[in-house]
């Protein structure tokens, strides 16, 4: 399963978002909120970059499904319009806009930025997104079957095992070494 896109530079975080502000009768003054709204290069880029993400998934296998409980690598090659151009600051409205058409939330996407190029004539970003090899605190899926395989041998295991599900969530625990060895481990008789 993979997801190649090509999309326009998103807009800069620098310049997507911009303070509200709202009337202080006291003041007799507009005083900021607190609150940043999309700007209005931020509001047309978003769109065009989702309208333009739906016209490609048409022509692509991907699992939205997947995502719900999988991580995600999001690697990129941007072609940017000129030099001096940070790639950290367009990540935000990218993901912001693939976020519900491609995967569900973009807490479980991995950006990797692969290649930085400069096009004066179509600066442009490419986007391939497929799923990463790890599964929770385990290498692979092969791994954490072998790992699962030898905790069926084992008492806890019947009972829901809680180290297990924990490992599969990737939450590190004193019960499992670097060997991938449970401690409370207990063979059935």
């Amino acid at each position: 399963m993979q997801l190649s896109l090509t999309l326009p530079v998103p807009t800069s975080l620098n310049e997507l978002y911009i303070n509200e502000y709202s009337w202080n009768p006291k003041k007799k003054m507009r005083t900021p909120t607190g609150r940043r709204i999309l700007s209005k290069d931020g509001e047309k880029c978003k769109a065009e970059l989702i309208k333009l993400t739906t016209e490609q998934l048409q022509d692509q296998q991907w699992d939205y499904e997947y995502t719900l409980d999988n991580y995600i690598y999001m690697d990129t090659v941007i072609y940017f319009s000129r030099k001096g151009r940070d790639d950290n600051n367009i990540y935000k409205l990218l993901c912001d806009s693939l976020e519900k058409l491609v995967y569900e939330n973009d807490s479980r996407v991995l950006i990797r930025t692969q290649k930085i190029l400069y096009d004066t004539t179509n600066p442009h970003i490419e986007v391939t997104l497929k799923p990463v090899e790890y599964k929770g605190i385990f290498n692979n899926e092969i791994h954490m079957n072998q790992f699962e395989d030898k905790c069926k041998k084992c008492k806890r295991y019947k009972r829901n095992c809680s180290i297990l599900n924990k490992a599969k969530e990737g939450r590190i625990q004193e019960e499992i070494n670097e060997e991938f060895v449970c401690a409370k481990y207990s063979e059935k008789k």
